[in-house]
């Protein structure tokens, strides 16, 4: 049964496999993409300074890469709900230590070679490449705007001018590779142009976003200010009625002590309408204040920095 489950995943396209969402509850070999990328960069950076368990992604950590960091030896597990060992996930300071690093590795620019034909699953976009080679970068965008933004940009172009979607780039480094030993000489040129047009777009889309989040914060300022002007303003009619009749009251009144009482009772009355007054003037610098600040977030943010970090540069061939 768990070889027939296997060999139906194998035939269906990775697209749909992905959107039908199947798990295999027998094995745990079916990892979220980001877990399955965690784990191989971590295995090749820790290398023998940890015991791997394939099968179920997990390693025994038996020496700190970093010794100047507070990092546990001992067991480590990626998935949910594990009792046993470390929960592994890029968030842990062993796994923030190992990217960080990885990434600061310079990188001589290769050949890559990827076999599609032994890949044993369809990936359609990727099939109709098999034959085509061109040029290949990967590089880090930092975005400073409303908060600082992280992202990984491939940029890929064929021998024949082609520009292949970052979705398609991406999937190509699912596939099994081997380094080819022909010598390489990269003129990147076109790539960069096709990088900053790419920068362009996603630095035009946290734009709008912002716009958006500005537009929408404006709009709950307002409508909170709104809500409690209306509502201290009906508090404040209430009490004008109420210390308008008490005063129509007191003059009916013809014993002194009563009368006396009566008039403390207005004066408390017209104390709390100047206190709920108070109250709105308040709640309007309230808004200002809360406006002035977003107007200085806004502003500070306008001066958007990008930072373009390349990581590495590749030709690359598939099979």
């Amino acid at each position: 049964m768990q070889g027939a489950k296997e060999k139906l995943l194998e035939n269906f396209d990775a697209d749909v496999h992905e959107k039908l969402k199947i798990n295999l509850r027998e094995s745990k070999s079916y990892l979220e993409t980001y877990e399955k990328w965690l784990w191989d960069i971590s295995k090749y950076f820790l290398g023998d300074n940890a015991v791997y368990a394939d099968d179920e992604y997990s390693f025994t950590l038996k020496l700190n890469p970093f010794p100047g960091v507070d990092i546990e030896k001992g067991p480590y597990k990626i998935g949910k709900n594990i009792d046993d060992a470390h929960i592994y996930r890029p968030g842990h300071p062993l796994a923030e230590r190992i990217l960080k690093k990885v990434k600061s590795i310079e990188l001589p620019s290769v050949e890559l070679i990827f076999d599609y034909s032994n890949h044993g699953q369809i990936i359609s976009p990727i099939k109709d490449l098999v034959g085509t080679s061109g040029l290949l970068q990967v590089s880090e965008l930092t975005i400073d705007s409303f908060e600082t933004e992280d992202a990984i940009l491939l940029t890929a172009i064929t021998d024949d001018g082609s520009l292949l979607e970052e979705d398609v780039a991406r999937r190509l480094f699912s596939l099994s590779a081997k380094i080819s030993q022909n010598k390489v000489e990269i003129s990147n040129k076109e790539l960069q142009v096709k990088e900053k047009e790419k920068v362009q777009i996603l630095t035009m889309n946290i734009t709008e976003r912002n716009r958006e989040f500005f537009d929408d914060e404006i709009d709950k300022l307002e409508k909170w200010a709104e809500d409690v002007k209306k509502s201290l303003e009906i508090e404040l009619k209430r009490l004008d009625i109420d210390i308008k009749t008490m005063k129509t009251n007191a003059k009916k009144v013809l014993n002194l002590q009563e009368k006396v009482q009566l008039q403390r009772e207005i004066k408390d009355s017209e104390k709390k309408r100047n206190d709920m007054r108070q109250k709105l003037y308040q709640a309007q610098d309230d808004v200002d204040v809360k406006k002035e600040d977003l107007l200085k977030r806004v502003e500070a943010q306008l001066k958007q920095k990008t930072t373009i970090t390349p990581l590495f540069t590749i030709q690359f061939k598939v099979i």
